[in-house]
């Protein structure tokens, strides 16, 4: 059984209704490489001919999000994205051109800075961010 298949099963046995939306904006999420806002999320239901209001789609977001399916991320722009619940620790690269996003993962190095920066300032971490924000190699 597939991670999709497991968490629409894991929704119907909690009772909650599998409308061909809801099927469609969990399968979206698993398998987008890049963090989706409502908008780009609504244009890829049209795509597949998943006609939906833009209400639902914040709704089925929000659903997601307190089933911890997806995540919202901040990135300071004042627009809100969301990525389906990482199974890693990563990063993301964002172009403030066109505003496409990458995930990356870093090397131990960080890490081992991070402890640093945690001991020097008696801070213990709950959870962190970083984004690096500049120019995509199209944008450039």
């Amino acid at each position: 059984m597939g991670l999709t298949n497991s968490i629409l099963a894991g929704f119907q046995s909690k009772g909650y209704r599998l409308t061909a939306s809801r099927k469609a904006i969990v399968r979206i999420f698993l398998n987008s490489k890049a963090p989706l806002s409502a908008v780009e999320l609504n244009s890829r239901l049209k795509k597949i001919d998943v006609i939906v209001n833009k209400t639902t789609v914040y709704r089925e977001i929000d659903f997601l999000k307190s089933q911890k399916v997806i995540r919202e991320l901040p990135f300071g722009d004042g627009k809100k994205r969301y990525e389906k619940w990482p199974d890693n620790h990563h990063h993301h690269l964002v172009c403030i051109s066109c505003d496409s996003i990458e995930c990356i993962e870093l090397t131990g190095c960080l890490e081992k800075e991070e402890k640093k920066i945690m001991k020097e300032n008696n801070f213990k971490t709950i959870k962190h961010s970083l984004e690096f924000q500049g120019l995509c190699a199209k944008c450039q």
